[in-house]
């Protein structure tokens, strides 16, 4: 299928147009872009209209603004079968298939160019400032690229050859066209169009990573939350200040519970054994997606001995007791109580006091530096 330029046929020659319909019809499909991407929900519409945003239009108008001639008229082609190869082509004129050869190159590389610009400057470039990046940047081109095309003599300006182009599309299905090279024109032609549109979904439609939540347990140290500086002794009249992190990766809103438990263990002579479980807290949190939260606990562990502090999250409704089996996720550990100098009748059972009022829910901007608690 070859598609000519108008001043290569010698048959007849299309006026120039005072308007470059071309660069009309670019900025209306990059404006209606941003109407299908705010106001429909439909993926497969949202996906038709990213396609050419992403593969073509930000190549074209840059095309458009460094070669508004167009093709080469027949008279310099002629000149150029006497020159020598390295010399004969004009720099300043491309044919249509270079023009959307082009098109779709220079695409390729601007838009990942445009995405590290906006990583690079203090936005969240996928949250939607890229649509209106890629939006404004094929204006501001369509809109050179036209100053380019009235800067141009009339008589060599390029224009979209219409007629040439509906001739090419329906030649396969005429009757002048041998039969084998209309069913290779066809099969090209559906395997450059399946190739864009895969690359364009790609593109286009987001990718779901990992699905998981996050559960740890922080201290706080120089008003910096650690994942170091868990107490390894305390005695039966220390408070121990602790947060809880949860952060939310399922890819959409989730409500969790958080058990909260004390075990007591023994050294039996084949391991360490629990051989009692006290729940002491639980509490409820509603996270958006990659939203995390923190949430301030105080600890009092009112028995001497070895104690294991367990937390338990679930996304259902948490069983009567709660523990590994059935948790989402665990994390726990384990620390020592000596005697605080308390009578018996003195001496608090376990206790936890949450801070709801100090509790923080923010979207998530980093990852942390490790798993806190040992995860189970």
């Amino acid at each position: 299928m070859t598609l000519r330029n108008p001043a290569d046929s010698s048959a007849s020659v299309q006026p120039a147009r005072t308007v470059p319909l071309d660069m009309v019809g670019v900025c209306l499909f990059a404006l209606s872009s941003v109407v299908v991407y705010y106001f429909v929900s439909l993926p497969a519409l949202r996906f038709l209209a990213a396609v050419p945003l992403l593969l073509f239009l930000p190549g074209y108008v840059i095309v458009g603004i460094l070669f508004p001639r167009t093709g080469r008229p027949p008279q310099e082609a002629s000149r150029e079968l006497a020159q020598p190869l390295s010399t004969a082509r004009n720099l300043d004129r491309v044919t249509i298939p270079e023009r959307l050869g082009l098109s779709l190159a220079l695409s390729v590389a601007i838009v990942p160019l445009l995405a590290l610009v906006l990583e690079i400057l203090p936005v969240d470039g996928f949250s939607g400032v890229i649509l209106p990046t890629l939006v404004g940047f094929v204006l501001i081109g369509a809109g050179l690229g036209t100053a380019r095309r009235f800067r141009t003599p009339a008589d060599d300006r390029f224009y979209v050859p219409t007629a040439a182009i509906t001739a090419a599309i329906f030649a396969p299905l005429s009757d002048s066209m041998p039969r084998a090279e209309r069913i290779a024109t066809v099969a090209l032609a559906v395997t450059v169009l399946l190739a864009v549109v895969s690359v364009g979904y790609v593109f286009a439609v987001p990718q779901h990573g990992e699905q998981y939540t996050d559960l740890r347990v922080l201290t706080e140290s120089d008003g910096e939350l650690t994942f170091s500086d868990y107490p390894d002794e305390l005695s039966t009249t220390d408070e121990t200040d602790l947060v809880v992190g949860i952060d939310n990766r399922e890819q959409h809103t989730e409500t969790y519970t958080v058990v909260v438990t004390v075990d007591q263990l023994i050294d039996d002579g084949d391991g360490i054994t629990p051989i009692e479980s006290t729940e002491i807290d639980r509490f409820e949190a509603t996270l958006d997606d990659n939203e995390r939260r923190h949430q301030p606990q105080t600890v009092t562990f009112g028995a001497t001995g070895e104690h294991r502090l367990n937390y338990y999250l679930y996304t259902e409704e948490p069983p009567e007791t709660a523990d590994s089996e059935t948790a989402y996720r665990h994390v726990h550990f384990t620390v020592s109580v000596v005697d605080g100098g308390l009578d018996v009748d003195e001496q608090e059972a376990f206790d936890s006091r949450l801070d709801t009022d100090d509790a923080t829910t923010e979207p998530i901007s980093h990852e942390p530096p490790a798993s806190g608690g040992q995860d189970e």
